[in-house]
């Protein structure tokens, strides 16, 4: 069985501890605060000086995604190891990061004609990115090959979700991804809307006026999903992810644990500036995946 890499784009927001921990190769994307110098997101530019230009100095910092050189940099190496490639990509709809990611694969292939080289559509986006990569690196730890995880992520990107509610609204209106959102409400800017990544598309999942209803109301949606799916939250790893928020955190982990007790949670996560740049400081939801035994592979 040939050995294989892990990959991802930086829009998995895995953090640099994770990463090492799991064996994950990232490959990040770009940040502008003035919206001319790019750097590469957590390696040229930390999250504490991208949130401090949004909370303090009330920027709105731009995205760009990895380039087609950029995969090709980070592949190219390990192929020459005689290893073979599996990538995991944040959901399209968001970003054409997996269109440089297979741009990449096509050329790649022509130099390296027997290797595999997967570059997978997650339909997921920062935590439940993240979680569908631990399980993948897991499955390799236990002695999986490349084409069993190939079949995890096929089935477990149409159950992973994430549920979250925005900060600040403004962020989506200027970056142009209000969308359905807009049809909320005539007072757009004031209201707080939930919502529900699924399928690889953003749904709404309501509006609320404070923060306290908002994390309430997504403990409600979170607990109705399992009961209209009959899926089993014991099947199922969670976390919470912030923005900056970190003081609402315990108080929603703790109401999510008591609404779902059979759901394993690990360690909440900082959103980073993919989402970020888009939904603005303020932003906290719960994100979950299956685990690859629920689909005895």
């Amino acid at each position: 069985m040939a050995d294989y890499q892990i990959f991802s784009d930086g829009a998995c927001d895995i953090g640099k501890e994770r990463e090492k921990e799991f064996g994950i190769s990232l490959i990040p994307f770009y940040v502008s605060l003035d919206h001319e110098k790019y750097y590469k997101e957590i390696e040229e530019i930390s999250l504490d000086e991208y949130y401090k230009y949004m909370t303090e100095q009330k920027g709105y910092p731009k995205t760009s995604l990895p380039s087609v050189q950029d995969f090709i940099d980070a592949f190219r190496p390990v192929l020459q190891e005689g290893k073979d490639i599996i990538c995991l990509t944040i959901t399209p709809s968001l970003s054409s990061s997996i269109q440089s990611a297979t741009t990449a694969k096509l050329m790649l292939e022509e130099e390296f004609p027997n290797a595999k080289i997967y570059v997978i559509n997650s339909w997921n986006i920062t935590g439940s990115q993240t979680l569908m990569l631990m399980e993948m690196a897991r499955m390799k730890k236990d002695g999986k090959t490349i084409d069993e995880v190939l079949d995890y992520v096929e089935k477990a990107k149409s159950d992973a979700r994430i549920h979250f509610m925005v900060g600040d609204l403004s962020y989506l209106e200027i970056g142009g991804r209000i969308g359905k959102i807009a049809t909320l409400s005539g007072s757009i800017l004031k209201i707080k809307p939930l919502i529900i990544l699924k399928g690889g598309e953003i749904n709404v999942g309501g509006a609320v006026r404070s923060r306290k209803k908002g994390l309430t109301k997504l403990v409600e949606i979170t607990t109705e999903h399992f009961k209209t799916t009959g899926e089993n939250p014991k099947d199922y790893i969670s976390l919470v992810g912030t923005t900056n928020v970190w003081e609402d955190v315990p108080e929603f982990e703790d109401d999510l644990k008591k609404a779902l007790p059979d759901m394993e949670f690990i360690q909440s996560f900082q959103i980073g500036a993919t989402v970020a740049s888009h939904t603005g400081p303020g932003t906290i939801g719960v994100c979950f995946a299956k685990k690859y035994e629920a689909y005895h592979i």
